[in-house]
């Protein structure tokens, strides 16, 4: 689902079928149509997401979803961070588990796209 920021700017949200949030992006989006792409992108790339989990502060755990890197140049990094989770985890089990219904979701959203064809661009997530 899209999401508006209070500058205006476009993210979007993961929700699972009973509601609650699996993901939000990390980027914003200055127009619909760059968060459509961006969206697409994502779902084009979704095998090849690189997932990192940490643990903030708080002690709770929490993934970041990187998109593979566009370059060989040494230090360039490892792809630019697209998602995160929603939420913190107690435990890092969890926190994998979140990944794994994102994963989920995901795919979901793809085989939406592309049994529902241009209808789901309207409505991104």
């Amino acid at each position: 689902m899209p999401v508006r920021g209070p500058d205006g700017r476009a993210g979007w949200s993961l929700v699972a079928a009973n509601g609650r949030r699996l993901a939000a992006s990390v980027r914003t989006y200055r127009s619909d149509r760059e968060l459509a792409s961006g969206i697409a992108e994502l779902l084009a790339e979704r095998a090849a997401l690189r997932f990192v989990l940490s643990q903030r502060e708080d002690r709770l755990w929490v993934w970041t979803a990187h998109l593979p890197a566009r370059t060989t140049r040494v230090g360039a990094g490892g792809g630019e961070a697209v998602a995160r989770s929603a939420r913190g985890y107690l435990r890092r089990d969890q926190c994998r588990q979140s990944v794994a219904g994102f994963q989920h979701g995901v795919e979901h959203v793809q085989r939406s796209r592309r049994l529902g064809g241009g209808a789901a661009t309207k409505q991104p997530w």
